[in-house]
């Protein structure tokens, strides 16, 4: 009698093929730690590179500050009276960096004509720039010195009796120059307009006067 060989179980051979449950879990748990190491580097990099970037910044504005060239021949004033007087003021300089001054501020603007000294330290107290110059500027230069200070918290004005022919104040800060077009005007402005200087940063340089007040010119 011939003994027939009895046939797999299809069903016993899916499930030698299937893994166990813990081995499926094994390669979820090693798989998932993978993902979690992937991330990790990527943050990595990512945060690596935020930092590089932040560093080149800094060193780039570090050393765009470290070599300006610094504002040469600026004049600087300390313990400069802020007290309000109604007459007239004998400056030791001239024009005046501050000191005592007007109730009344001198409205900024440009000026053909003299502007009174103790009307006008009051705007620098405010944040203005003053530039003066002699009254026999150059009329070209004078014209380059209106185009410099047609802007906010500016005052132009001739000036008789100051010892340069071009002259920056700001409150505490004079620089004296020879020529409207010297380089350093521009930069005075930019530093010392509203700058750290100023006693009073945010008050008006409008709605003041342009009338003395004292001598009632």
């Amino acid at each position: 009698m011939t003994t027939r060989p009895v046939p797999p179980d299809p069903e016993a051979r899916t499930m030698a093929r299937q893994p166990s449950s813990s081995s499926r879990t094994e390669k979820v748990a090693a798989l998932q730690k993978q993902a979690r190491a992937a991330d990790r580097r990527r943050s990595l990099m990512i945060w690596g590179a935020l930092v590089l970037v932040l560093a080149l910044v800094a060193g780039a504005v570090g050393f765009a500050i470290a070599s300006r060239p610094t504002l040469e021949a600026v004049q600087t004033y300390d313990d400069l009276s802020q007290d309000h007087v109604t007459e007239a003021v004998d400056y030791d300089m001239n024009p005046p960096a501050g000191g005592d001054h007007h109730p009344a501020w001198w409205n900024c603007g440009i000026y053909d004509e003299p502007i009174p000294t103790h009307h006008a330290v009051h705007s620098l107290e405010h944040g203005a720039v003053w530039l003066t110059y002699s009254p026999d500027l150059p009329e070209d230069q004078v014209d380059s010195l209106r185009d410099l200070a047609d802007q906010d918290f500016l005052l132009l004005s001739p000036n008789e009796g100051q010892a340069s022919p071009v002259v920056a104040t700001a409150w505490g800060v004079q620089l004296e120059v020879d020529t409207a077009d010297d380089e350093r005007l521009p930069r005075f402005i930019r530093e010392y307009r509203q700058g750290p200087q100023t006693p009073e940063p945010g008050a008006a340089c409008t709605g003041g006067t342009t009338t003395d007040l004292v001598t009632g010119r």
